[in-house]
């Protein structure tokens, strides 16, 4: 028995790491490449707002990719 929590500490320490690593990746990419554009085109909030948003969704998407295994009815065994 020690085996498994062992195992279930380390799977839930990967799912914690790549839930924050998606948000994370997505909020931070959306600000540099809004950033960039904003000082290309002059026009300093817009697409850094716009961006950052699209980078908000897309770390809310790719966590809920992440643990959507996990939202199963119960059924199989994990």
């Amino acid at each position: 028995m020690p085996k498994q929590k062992s195992t279930n500490l380390w799977r839930t320490a990967g799912l914690v790491s790549m839930i924050s690593s998606c948000l994370v990746g997505g909020v931070v990419g959306g600000l540099f490449l809004g950033l960039w554009l904003d000082r290309k085109l002059g026009t300093m909030p817009l697409f850094l707002i716009i961006f950052l948003f699209i980078g908000l969704l897309t770390g809310c998407y790719g966590m809920y990719k992440v643990i959507q295994p996990f939202l199963g009815d119960g059924d199989d065994d994990r």
